[in-house]
């Protein structure tokens, strides 16, 4: 199976979820992010939708805000939110934010995309039977 890291355009903290909350009531792109709505919107608990198709998705999803990512994660990105891949001893951006934007908050598209992915060349022959 595939592992992929998602890192959300937020920090892990009280500000940070406010900041989210916020951006989501005014409309502020600025403090805008299309993971959390796919994720969890503003139910801090999780969107049911979400538990049910990452419960029956092939793809593993790490999720990550930005103060828990690594140097080298949040180098490998082009703007935040990310969904990010571990291939050949460096990471690599499969969906950026745009691609994230364009899911319009479903778990289902992003699963979707997910596993639609071509594997890249260098991985074939570790996930070949």
């Amino acid at each position: 199976m595939r592992k992929f890291v998602g890192i959300y355009n937020a920090e892990k903290s009280l500000s940070g979820e406010l900041s989210y909350i916020f951006g989501k009531l005014t409309s502020d792109k600025s403090k805008s992010c299309e993971l959390c709505d796919i994720t969890h919107g503003l139910n801090p608990f999780g969107k049911t939708s979400w538990k049910k198709a990452s419960a029956h998705s092939k793809a593993d999803i790490e999720l990550l805000h930005t103060n828990e990512a690594t140097s080298q994660q949040l180098e490998a990105t082009s703007g935040l939110p990310s969904i990010l891949e571990f291939s050949d001893n460096s990471w690599i951006e499969v969906l950026d934010d745009q691609a994230i934007a364009e899911m319009k908050g479903s778990p289902s598209r992003l699963f979707e995309a997910l596993t639609g992915l071509e594997v890249p060349p260098s991985n074939r022959d570790r996930l070949s039977p």
